[in-house]
């Protein structure tokens, strides 16, 4: 247990090579540094946002098919709002993600929520100088952290969550917002979340 490390780490798949294509979701909450349930969910991408990419198909598996039936970005974002509170939202390389919540919410027309977002990556590469590698699978492996099927949305969450509590092992910070450097803001962060048009 390590009190007041407290977050939501965060990942996401796409149908292609845009960032507004998510179609695959995973969220695992962390409290005082433990881990709660991995949390992984298909997307139905934003209408002219579905098609798939052979290249995204060979690197997570999913197809269109598979995503048949599921929830769209309009639903799926109010429910990460209401998962994660005013925890900050945790990923590796951080900047993907944030950019992804954007663009998906930009092509439903919608401002997402002014989310806070750390890097796990940045995190490492501040705390752990001299690495080979800050992939996180190579990290996963170099701190023998539990291990992980890559390119899982909720795979990929929960591993960088482990990142995270480790790197607070290390370091001795418990406060995330201490452990974490600082991210510049969203371009969105500064306006409410509401309908554009």
């Amino acid at each position: 247990m390590i009190p007041g490390l407290d977050f939501v780490a965060i990942d996401f798949e796409l149908a292609n090579p845009k960032h507004s294509s998510v179609c695959q979701i995973g969220l695992v909450k962390v409290r005082d540094g433990i881990l709660g349930k991995t949390h992984t969910h298909y997307v139905m991408p934003p209408v002219g946002q579905q098609h798939f990419g052979q290249r995204q198909i060979d690197v997570h598996g999913i197809t269109r098919r598979m995503i048949d039936g599921a929830d769209g970005w309009e639903l799926m974002l109010p429910r990460l709002e209401a998962f994660t509170g005013d925890l900050p939202l945790v990923a590796h390389n951080v900047v993907a993600e944030r950019s992804m919540i954007r663009q998906t919410s930009e092509a439903i027309g919608v401002v997402p929520p002014a989310f806070t977002f750390y890097c796990t990556q940045r995190a490492a590469q501040l705390h752990l100088p001299g690495q080979e590698s800050y992939r996180l699978n190579m990290l996963v492996e170099h701190l023998e952290l539990p291990p992980l099927q890559h390119h899982d949305a909720g795979e990929d969450a929960a591993a960088a969550a482990h990142l995270a509590v480790r790197l607070s092992e290390i370091t001795g910070i418990s406060d995330v917002h201490s452990l974490f450097p600082v991210m510049k803001p969203s371009p969105a962060a500064k306006k409410a979340w509401k309908k554009t048009a």
